[in-house]
């Protein structure tokens, strides 16, 4: 772990990249590399950073250096983009002094979308005369607080007052709905900012509806994130492990250790299962699929794995519901053992008291349908909305230790780790020890985390879905 007073010292000095983008070329004669380093497997320049100065958030020093050095020396990699460095690639890690100097000075930034380089001043007027920002997401306990926190960071980085509108819904396809009916009007997007499951994005890329704004001088914390959690050049993670799951009570249902094991009697009226219509229930649906062994695909196999679920869960469900306090009340009142619905409820439950909640990750693996961050074509606030993603993606907003929030808010906002940039410093005292009960190691990320085709997945969904639907009379 890294000494506090270091960190804190050095941040301070390197709080002004958060608006830099990469500096005009250094001279070769003013770099002095303390050390070169041979890019290996797994490096990123975030990782190196830490390594090297303590810190992440000076990965943009190395990356100078070693162009400067590359001008005179091409045995030095040229770094077009700081993320993403090749193995073998020679790098100049520069003095702590050199890397203090190089990231001491302001320098303008190159702002997507508006496509023009800006100093802090620049920026400061462009929020000013967007004055608000508008994100659709989903209910949070914190809500409030992150829109209180949002409003602070902005006016401490730029000294601008702004309006931050923070739209909650578990329904995010009313989001799209919203936003295709604009964009067919000739009106400007309802939102900035969608931060919403993987899907919607994918749904939103066939509309033509997403921006592209990755990389931008805005947004320098994109090179903490891990490139699978990256989908340049319109959306990053703020997410890394959320994923439909089944959450059970270890002591009335015992270990489970597969979605099939819930076929058993001796769950008749104990379960509940996700209501058909969205990604809780279709990120269910393939996990069931791919447990066995049917490809998600392939519509028709989906419809026949709707129908092993109703025709063998079935007559274990006592409710079908995809409201998170209602299965919460169930679980712990003892009136079911099992319930679907995401993995972040095992932890809540366990915040709350109940130490006896698990959740289920089938050995066949499962499908993450992480949240992630995008920007609608036509946002009117395209300054702000590259501030408010790269602020939602820094290690600040990712652990949100210091905001005064309650353990079980907090648990609703941390997602996992997104990339090596995030030091396991990050993680509180008081879940310390428990954090890998409740969220996925990176092993089982590796190994368990499946990737999904989300076009074909929307490609098939109504035809599945609806079946699902039909069979539960809906």
């Amino acid at each position: 772990m890294k000494k506090v007073n270091h960190l804190i010292s050095l941040l301070a000095l390197l709080a002004l990249i958060l608006t830099l983008a990469p500096a005009p070329a250094l001279a070769q004669s003013e770099v002095v590399c303390e050390s070169d380093v041979i890019v290996q497997a797994d490096d990123w320049l975030s990782k190196l950073a830490d390594k090297f100065y303590g810190d992440p958030l000076a990965f943009q020093a190395i990356a100078d250096a070693t162009n400067a050095k590359n001008a005179a020396d091409s045995s030095y990699a040229r770094i077009d983009n700081v993320n993403v460095i090749e193995v073998g690639w020679k790098l100049c890690i520069p003095t702590a002094e050199g890397a203090q100097a190089a990231l001491g000075a302001e320098r303008p930034v190159q702002v997507s979308i508006l496509n023009q380089e800006m100093t802090k001043e620049e920026i400061a007027a462009a929020i000013q005369a967007e004055g608000s920002v508008v994100v659709g997401n989903w209910t949070y306990t914190a809500n409030d607080t992150l829109v209180q926190q949002f409003q602070q960071y902005v006016k401490d980085t730029y000294g601008v007052d702004v309006t931050l509108t923070y739209e909650g819904s578990q329904s995010p396809s009313t989001y799209l709905t919203n936003l295709y009916a604009a964009q067919r009007a000739g009106n400007p997007a309802p939102y900035d900012v969608l931060a919403i499951e993987e899907n919607y994005w994918a749904d939103a890329m066939k509309q033509d509806a997403v921006a592209e704004f990755l990389p931008s001088g805005l947004v320098p914390n994109q090179a903490l994130v891990s490139q699978k959690f990256q989908r340049v050049p319109t959306a990053i993670a703020f997410q890394a492990t959320a994923f439909p799951a089944i959450i059970y009570s270890k002591s009335r249902a015992g270990e489970l250790t597969k979605i099939a094991d819930l076929a058993d009697p001796r769950f008749q009226g104990r379960i509940t299962l996700p209501l058909p219509g969205d990604i809780t229930a279709g990120g269910f649906l393939v996990t069931v699929a791919t447990e066995m062994g049917k490809d998600y695909k392939d519509p028709q196999q989906m419809v026949e794995v709707v129908d092993w679920v109703v025709d063998n869960l079935g007559p274990n469900v006592l409710k079908y519901t995809s409201d998170s306090s209602e299965m919460q009340q169930l679980l712990r009142s003892g009136a079911v053992d099992a319930v679907g619905f995401w993995n972040s409820l095992a932890r809540l439950e366990y915040l709350s008291g109940n130490d006896d909640a698990a959740m289920l990750i089938p050995p066949t693996g499962v499908y993450p349908a992480n949240g992630y961050l995008w920007i609608a074509k036509g946002a009117p606030h395209p300054v702000l909305a590259q501030i408010f993603i790269n602020w939602r993606i820094s290690p600040e907003v990712q652990f949100p230790n210091n905001w005064g929030i309650e353990n079980g808010p907090w648990a609703e906002l941390q997602e996992g780790f997104l990339g090596p940039g995030y030091g396991e410093e990050l993680i509180p005292a008081w879940i310390q020890d428990n954090y890998y009960d409740f969220y996925p190691t990176s092993q089982q990320i590796d190994e368990l985390f499946l990737p999904l085709d989300w076009e074909a997945y929307n490609g098939g969904f109504d035809t599945w879905m609806n079946h699902y639907a039909e069979r539960l009379g809906q």
